[in-house]
C-alpha cells in the first residue's frame, strides 16, 4: 500500500522539541554522512534532504565553527601580529551561501553570519552583526576569525595597520558615516554544479525548477541591490557558473548599461567553460579574472579528485582559456589545487600545468574537514598530519625550490609544516 506524504513543516514540527539533542547525540557528521547517502534520497526525496541538511549545518555545524575560531590557541606573535595587521575584508565585502546566510568574509574563515540574505539589503550590510564584526578587526583581536583556515592569516600576508589602505578604511570607520555597499561580492548561494569532486560533495547537485526559481526571485529584490556599487562579482564559491542555470541567468541580466564598472570573476571547475558557453554568456569585456579549481596534473587523479570529470575535456578548455589570457581578454587566470594524500606528489607538475596554460598564479590550500567526510576518510586524506603515512614525502615537496616561483600561492599550506620550518629559496630563472 502506498505511503502517505508527510509534509517537511510536520516532519520538522515533529522533531524540533528534540532534534538539537538528537543530532548531537548521533554526532552531526555521521548524521550528515547518512542523509546524502543516495538511497537516504531515494526514500526521502531531495527537497527534504536538502531542507534537514541546512538545518543541521545552520543550527550546529556553523555554531560549532564558530565556537571553534573563537576557541583556537593563538601565541603572543600571533597575537602581536593581528594587532599590527588589517584586514578590509569585513568593510568591502559580502558573501551569499547556499544555506541562505550572508557574511562578510569566506565562512570558511570568519563563520559568523551577518544575516540572511532575503533581509533588507541596508540592514544586512549595515547592522549589529555586522558592526560587530568590523569592530573584531578594529580592535585588532580578530576574534571570530580562524586563522589556520585563513590564508591571509596563516600566510602572514595581511597589509599592515599603518598602510594607507587600511587607514582609509578606519578613519571612514571612525568617522561615523554610513558604510557603503559592498566593493566585492561573492556569489555562492546555489551550489549546483556539474560534478560531485569528493573534498566537496557525495552526489551530483542541481537545483530543481521550484528552487531555482526561489533563487530567481532573489535577483532583483537582494542581490543587485548589494551589487550596485560593487567594482567586482565572483560567481561562484559554491558550485559551477557555467552548471547552475540560476547563475547564468544572474551573469546575462547583468548585462547593459546598469553595472557599467562591474567585473565579473569566475570560479569554475572548467568542464562546461568552452567558446560556445563563453559567446552564450555574452563575456566579452567583462570578466577580470578567472580561478579555475582543477586539483590534479595526471588524468588518473584527477578522475578521482573531479568525481564525473574528463581530463582529456579539462585541457581542451583551458588551450581556449589561455587564448582568452593571452589576448587580454582575462587580466588574471588562477590555477587551485587542494592539497591532500591523493595529489600533493602532483604538487609540482601542477605548476608546470600553470605555465603551460597562461596562469598568472597556482594557488595550494589544505585539504579541510567537512561534514561529509568520516573520521577515517578525513585521517587518510589530510597529508598535512604530522601522524600521516606519507608525511615525510609531503614535507620533501614542500622544499622544493620550486614553489618558492612567484607564479606560486602556497595558502594555508605552509601552516602544517613543522616549527621552525623556513622555506627555501626560489629556483634560478
Amino acid at each position: 500500500m502506498k505511503q502517505p506524504r508527510i509534509e517537511l513543516s510536520a516532519l520538522l514540527s515533529r522533531l524540533s522539541a528534540n532534534l538539537v539533542n538528537l543530532v548531537e547525540a548521533a554526532a552531526p557528521r555521521r548524521l550528515m554522512r547518512f542523509i546524502v547517502d543516495p538511497a537516504v534520497h531515494e526514500v526521502i526525496g531531495q527537497d527534504r534532504i536538502e531542507a534537514v541538511k541546512t538545518w543541521i549545518d545552520t543550527n550546529i555545524m556553523l555554531r560549532r565553527r564558530q565556537e571553534r575560531s573563537r576557541t583556537l590557541p593563538r601565541d603572543e606573535d600571533l597575537k602581536a601580529y593581528l594587532r599590527g595587521h588589517f584586514c578590509e575584508r569585513p568593510f568591502r565585502t559580502l558573501e551569499t551561501t547556499h544555506n541562505g546566510l550572508a557574511f562578510v568574509c569566506c565562512p570558511v574563515w570568519l563563520p559568523t553570519p551577518i544575516g540572511r540574505l532575503d533581509a533588507d539589503p541596508t540592514k544586512l550590510w549595515t547592522g549589529p552583526a555586522a558592526q560587530q564584526l568590523r569592530e573584531s578587526i578594529v580592535d585588532g583581536s580578530f576574534r571570530y576569525c580562524n586563522h589556520l583556515n585563513c590564508a591571509g592569516i596563516s600566510s602572514r600576508s595581511l597589509p599592515r595597520r599603518d598602510s594607507k589602505e587600511a587607514r582609509a578604511i578606519l578613519d571612514e570607520h571612525h568617522s561615523g558615516e554610513a558604510l557603503s555597499f559592498p566593493r566585492q561580492v561573492f556569489l555562492s548561494h546555489d551550489k549546483s554544479c556539474n560534478l560531485s569532486c569528493p573534498s566537496c560533495r557525495s552526489r551530483v547537485y542541481v537545483a530543481d525548477k521550484a528552487r531555482q526559481a526561489k533563487l530567481d526571485a532573489l535577483t532583483e529584490t537582494s542581490i543587485l541591490p548589494l551589487l550596485r556599487e560593487a567594482d567586482e562579482v565572483l560567481i561562484t564559491g559554491s558550485g559551477d557558473p557555467f552548471g547552475s542555470n540560476h547563475f547564468r541567468n544572474l551573469i546575462k541580466r547583468l548585462n547593459g548599461g546598469e553595472f557599467p564598472r562591474l567585473k565579473i570573476h569566475l570560479h569554475t571547475n572548467g568542464q562546461l567553460w568552452n567558446e560556445r558557453a563563453w559567446q552564450d554568456l555574452r563575456l566579452q569585456g567583462r570578466v577580470g579574472s578567472a580561478h579555475i579549481s582543477i586539483d590534479a596534473a595526471r588524468p588518473d587523479t584527477y578522475a578521482f579528485v573531479r568525481r564525473n570529470g574528463s581530463f582529456e575535456r579539462l585541457l581542451r578548455n583551458l588551450a581556449f582559456v589561455k587564448t582568452l589570457r593571452e589576448s587580454g581578454e582575462i587580466a588574471e587566470l588562477i590555477f587551485s589545487m587542494v592539497v591532500q594524500a591523493r595529489n600533493f606528489g602532483e604538487m609540482l607538475e601542477f605548476v608546470q600545468l600553470g605555465r603551460d596554460y597562461a596562469a598568472d598564479m597556482v594557488s595550494f590550500n589544505m585539504i579541510r574537514q567537512r561534514d561529509i567526510f568520516s573520521r577515517d576518510e578525513f585521517k587518510e586524506a589530510f597529508i598535512g598530519a604530522p601522524t600521516h603515512e606519507a608525511y615525510a614525502e609531503f614535507l620533501s615537496v614542500l622544499q622544493s625550490p620550486e614553489l618558492s616561483s612567484p607564479l606560486v600561492h602556497m595558502g594555508n599550506v605552509l601552516a602544517y609544516a613543522p616549527a621552525g620550518w623556513t622555506r627555501p629559496q626560489a629556483a634560478a630563472a
